[in-house]
């Protein structure tokens, strides 16, 4: 057997113990998706999936594949279509009967493959279901299902209307203290003031891991949060399959907006804001079932497709190419299609100004469009021209009137509020926290931080009108959270004086000042950022700034100086004699050279130090004299990766007592349907 061969079979083997208890050496593999452990709603729906999986790729298929749900079989119920010898799934055949809808059929399988397949499952009664799996070959998997009930039928339960949940991405504990330090300042050992999200009445810790890893992407970071299910990195709202061909066929699980909407009708709605592209991983894992959160086209038309499941009436964001895009066959644009469905475009700050600034409710069904891609930053949208070149470039001519975050929250919560009489789910995310730890540049990270914080605080002041007013029934819960950290953001040092690189023209390790445990302390420990009425430094390099470091950055030059571009950390170096790349600290950022971006504000050179990395940078090649198949060889970093550290959740409103303590990040759901259907009185310390 061929290493490769080898290798697979081990897969196969570890699928087994995976799904459960089985036999240990089968030669049939079985995955069953859900998967074991797995957490549902009652009446949350979700697709039921089970793969056979043959250990000759070249092989038969499995055989009498049977699929028992409690003490039911459901083998009849398989929507795959026949294949050898009748069988349905056998041979890895699709779901192709024209008489499904397009969301329930399937791509092929491989060969050697038996599948089952039965779409929109649900339990209407809680407790602890049982999945089990066979074929001929004596192959068994098993899967437990725990169902969780969450409603309160009696008159008069505590239900929540709505539920706003403002994600920063990448933001751990240190993102929000540094946005405190450097927004409200320290004196006399206390915050001079706090920020929003420190004003919660509940704060708790949630772990992130995802299903394939314990260190989670974004995608199934968030989709935890939205649909009480772990999924692999890189899917959104969907458990993993064998067909890989397809990344809109996986088995879904139900988005909590979706379910709201089948529970509540059509007047309860769905609203997405972030500053990142709206096809992005975050706002996707509130409403699209994907099993690649790159395919982004096509994940901005499902919103659309959709539109009647998921509820999404407000998307405010980036990603205007996959929207103004036009067709190769003269159709419509998707932009088009919107605004045919209903939806009001708006494309400025200025546009968004003036629908606050009507007397009239803003458009029942908003579309947003404000940049290409990604949004800029706070720290670039406020600087410009003063200490930012970034949007002065000539590309960015036509990208200056870019909104604020708190002002398309603003905006969003108005729509929904008017236009959503049976409540709404808001998803809020300060999508640059995390792709700015990414770049490893400490300064955009702090801003957007405060940007999202100003969004936290729009949120609360909503959140009080309507819990504070005479109507039992418009409540509000609101949450704040991320959906991993970035970067291993650490806050190592304020800066020492009379090492200040601006003062004396270069950059040291020795401005990163360490406290001193001597009984007359001369030097000075306290920020001294002066800020806006916003909450913005005016300055960014102040001469005793908060020092960042970065435990999971690659090599980099530091100068301790903003940066007056975006500029990413490291770039992979020449090709090595066997064609591997290393990934080296980048010259153009903080390098010495006149091609560098290692001027402070006043235009002075600060060339900055060496500071390596500790993630992988494919300097050793592989080491394996059998090699390094698939994804095992080392993948060269040029920007930081996320880490395995608990995330805090602060919550506010009825319902926000369940969120004391540690939890998983799963367990956010379920939390926030109890706060919706009235259930959640009593729960002590998140737990029934």
């Amino acid at each position: 057997m061929t290493l490769p061969r080898l290798l697979r079979r081990a897969a196969a083997l570890a699928l087994v113990a995976a799904a459960g208890p089985g036999p240990a050496f089968a030669q049939t593999s079985i995955r069953i998706a859900p998967g074991h452990r797995t957490v549902v709603a009652v009446g949350q729906r979700f697709d039921l999936r089970v793969e056979a999986t043959g250990a000759d790729e070249a092989g038969a298929p499995p055989s009498g594949l049977v699929v028992t749900l409690g003490d039911r079989d459901v083998t009849a119920l398989n929507i795959l279509d026949p294949g050898v010898d009748g069988e349905r799934g056998a041979g890895g055949t699709g779901a192709t009967d024209e008489a499904l809808e397009p969301r329930h059929r399937a791509a092929r399988a491989p060969g050697h493959t038996t599948n089952f397949l039965v779409r929109d499952r649900s339990f209407d009664v809680p407790g602890t279901y049982t999945i089990r799996a066979r074929t001929d070959d004596g192959a068994t998997a098993e899967a437990t299902v725990v169902v969780e009930p969450w409603q309160d039928t009696r008159a008069g339960a505590p239900r929540v209307r709505n539920v706003i949940l403002l994600l920063g991405d990448g933001m751990g504990i240190a993102a929000r203290t540094a946005a405190r330090i450097v927004s409200r300042g320290v004196s006399h050992g206390k915050a001079n003031d706090w920020l929003a999200m420190d004003r919660m009445e509940v704060t708790g810790l949630v772990m992130t891991s995802s299903l394939n890893s314990v260190i989670t992407d974004s995608a199934p970071g968030m989709s935890a949060l939205s649909t009480g299910s772990k999924g692999n990195n890189n899917q959104v709202g969907v458990f993993p399959d064998n067909t890989v061909d397809d990344a809109f066929d996986n088995p879904r699980i139900e988005y909590l907006g979706e379910l709201m909407r089948r529970v509540r009708g059509e007047g309860f709605r769905t609203g997405l804001v972030t500053t990142a592209d709206v096809a992005d991983a975050t706002p996707a894992g509130n409403a699209v079932h994907s099993a690649n959160r790159n395919a982004l086209a096509p994940i901005a038309r499902q919103y659309l497709a959709e539109r009647h499941r998921n509820g999404v009436s407000v998307l405010l964001g980036g990603g205007s190419r996959h929207f103004t895009r036009a067709p190769s066959d003269g159709a419509p644009t998707l932009l088009d299609d919107f605004e045919a469905a209903g939806f009001s475009a708006v494309t400025t700050a200025a546009e968004v100004e003036a629908l606050l600034a009507s007397p009239e409710a803003p458009p029942a069904q908003l579309l947003g469009l404000f940049h290409p891609g990604h949004m800029n930053v706070a720290f670039d949208k406020l600087g410009a021209g003063r200490y930012s070149d970034e949007l002065t470039q000539p590309a960015y001519a036509a990208l200056r009137d870019q909104p604020m975050l708190d002002d398309m929250t603003r905006l969003a919560l108005a729509s929904l509020d008017a236009h959503a009489p049976d409540g709404f789910y808001l998803m809020v995310e300060g999508a640059s926290i995390d792709k700015q730890a990414h770049a490893v540049d400490a300064e955009r990270t702090i801003w957007d931080t405060i940007e999202f914080d100003r969004a936290v605080a729009v949120a609360l002041e909503y959140a009080a009108r309507t819990n504070g007013d005479d109507d039992p029934d418009n409540e509000t819960l609101v949450l704040v959270t991320a959906d991993h950290e970035t970067g291993g953001m650490a806050l190592v040092a304020v800066g020492n004086e009379r090492y200040d690189p601006a003062r004396i023209g270069v950059a040291s390790r020795d401005y990163a000042a360490v406290f001193r445990f001597e009984a007359t302390q001369t030097l000075n420990f306290e920020t001294n950022y002066q800020a806006d009425s916003d909450g913005y430094p005016t300055d960014p390099d102040p001469s005793r700034k908060l020092l960042v470091a970065w435990g999971a950055g690659p090599d980099r030059f530091e100068n301790w100086m903003s940066n007056r571009r975006v500029v990413a950390p490291a770039v992979h170096g020449e090709p090595e004699p066997d064609g591997r790349r290393v990934a080296v600290a980048n010259p153009a950022r903080d390098g010495d050279g006149d091609e560098t971006d290692n001027r402070t504000v006043e235009g002075d050179p600060i060339p900055g130090f060496l500071v390596q990395g500790v993630i992988e940078d494919g300097a050793l090649g592989c080491p394996d004299e059998w090699g390094c198949p698939d994804d095992t060889a080392a993948m060269p970093q040029v920007i930081s990766g996320h880490t395995a550290s608990d995330i805090p959740l602060s919550a506010s409103g009825p319902g926000a007592l369940q969120f004391t303590g540690t939890y998983d990040n799963t367990e956010v759901f379920l939390k926030m349907l109890r706060a919706l259907g009235g259930s959640w009185a009593g729960v002590a310390g998140g737990r029934p």
